[in-house]
C-alpha cells in the first residue's frame, strides 16, 4: 500500500472515530425523551420487549436517533467508513478485480437496500440518509461499470 493510501486510510479512519463519538454523543439526547424511545430504540425493544428506563437504551439506538434529528455527523461517519472499506479492499484485492468488483457491487446493493428501507422515513434526517444512501449506491455500481470496463469485456 502506497504512503498516500496510508495517509487517506488513517485520516478517514480519525474522521470515522470523530464522527462516531461526536454522532453518540448527539444521539445521547434520546434517553431524555421518554415519548421518543417507541419509535427510535428499536434495537432496545428488539432486546427487551418495551423499554421503560434509559438505563435499557443501547449505545446503537444513539446513533439511529442521531440519524433521524440530526444527520450531518452520522453522515460524515458512513461517508468515511465507506471510504476506509474501499481503501481496504483495494489494497486487499488489488490482484484480483472480479472480486474487488463484486466487493463493489455488494456494497452497492447494500446501500440500495437501505435506500429503500429508510425511503417512507417521516424524519428529514432519515429521508436525507435515503437519498444519500442511494447516491452512494449509484456511485458504486456504477465504478464498476464507468471505471472498471475491462473486467467487463
Amino acid at each position: 500500500m502506497g504512503f498516500y493510501r496510508v495517509v487517506a486510510l488513517l485520516t478517514a479512519s480519525c474522521f470515522f472515530i470523530f464522527s462516531a463519538f461526536i454522532s453518540w454523543y448527539e444521539g445521547a439526547k434520546l434517553l431524555d425523551i421518554p415519548w421518543e424511545w417507541k419509535h427510535t430504540a428499536i434495537f432496545s425493544v428488539w432486546r427487551h420487549g418495551e423499554v421503560t428506563t434509559p438505563g435499557e437504551i443501547m449505545g446503537i439506538d444513539h446513533f439511529i436517533y442521531a440519524a433521524k434529528f440530526q444527520p450531518l455527523f452520522p453522515v460524515l461517519m458512513i461517508s468515511s467508513a465507506l471510504v476506509v472499506i474501499y481503501l481496504l479492499a483495494s489494497w486487499i484485492l488489488k490482484n484480483n478485480k472480479l472480486a474487488f468488483n463484486a466487493c463493489m457491487l455488494a456494497i452497492g446493493v447494500l446501500l440500495f437496500s437501505a435506500s429503500i428501507g429508510l425511503a417512507d422515513s417521516p424524519t428529514k434526517g432519515l429521508g436525507f440518509l435515503s437519498v444519500y444512501f442511494l447516491f452512494m449506491s449509484v456511485f458504486s455500481i456504477g465504478y464498476i461499470f464507468l471505471l472498471s470496463p475491462k473486467i467487463l469485456r
